[in-house]
């Protein structure tokens, strides 16, 4: 059933989608990826330099995938606190809390109209939960990045996008839309919630455009290219001055 530009960025029908995902959106990831989501989280994290003492906010956590690699960084010394928006990726991640060294605060809210301090984030990262946002939601997003972020705070996000390179382009599409799908249906998936991460993806296209809106909050942005543009990330910071 074809679903509309509305329902599709509606926090409800996401939150919904991801509750429904959770029990095989991990293994499917990872063997769909053929491992590279987990290497992309890990430089997604390295590039944000977070340093012992640090309060680092994890938004669109998902199952906690960043968590080890932010504990590591950490060295025991600081604090996580990580935002999203369905339950179900909620209670998945918070059972990773009992292995982490530093104090977690999990938070399920909606990033578009969530209870975050303002200046109180030295670190913010986040992986492939960008997708989801229409557009305007973007720029609410990016607002938001720029509001919690503590003047000098960092950030560094991620997200899978649709490759510049036309001969890379179709078949990385193909798969993504087509293959994928199939993968998320050997795991007892629902196929039609796996074809949905690549319309998200295709619409998304690349991170180039967020980059803007981070430039527009008033924050200094870069993007990056990873794996020839399969993924995308954006690093840079918050001025000490306005």
């Amino acid at each position: 059933m074809a679903t509309s530009h509305a329902q599709l960025y509606d926090p409800q029908f996401v939150a919904a989608l991801f509750d429904e995902m959770a029990a095989t959106y991990g293994v499917v990831n990872y063997i769909s990826s053929f491992g590279f989501c987990k290497r992309w989280r890990e430089q997604c994290v390295a590039m944000a330099d977070i340093q012992p003492g640090m309060r680092v906010y994890d938004l669109m956590t998902g199952m906690g995938e960043c968590w080890p690699g932010i504990d590591a960084a950490l060295s025991g010394d600081g604090e996580l606190v990580a935002l999203d928006i369905s339950p179900t990726m909620c209670d998945r991640a918070r059972t990773h809390i009992p292995s982490m060294r530093v104090p977690v605060e999990l938070r399920q809210e909606n990033m578009l109209r969530n209870d975050l301090p303002s200046g109180a984030a030295d670190r913010v990262v986040s992986c492939f939960g960008l997708k989801t946002f229409a557009p305007a939601q973007r720029t609410t997003v990016a607002n938001e990045i720029a509001r919690i972020l503590a003047p000098g705070g960092r950030f560094s996000l991620l997200e899978i996008s649709v490759p510049p390179s036309p001969v890379l382009r179709l078949p990385f599409m193909l798969y993504l839309t087509r293959i994928i799908p199939h993968v998320g249906r050997l795991f007892l998936g629902n196929p039609d919630n796996y074809r949905l991460l690549g319309v998200y993806t295709k619409r998304f296209g690349h991170i180039g455009s967020f980059t803007q809106k981070l430039r527009a909050a008033g924050l200094v942005a870069t993007s990056h290219d990873l794996f020839f543009g399969c993924a995308t990330a954006v690093t840079g910071y918050k001025p000490t001055h306005s």
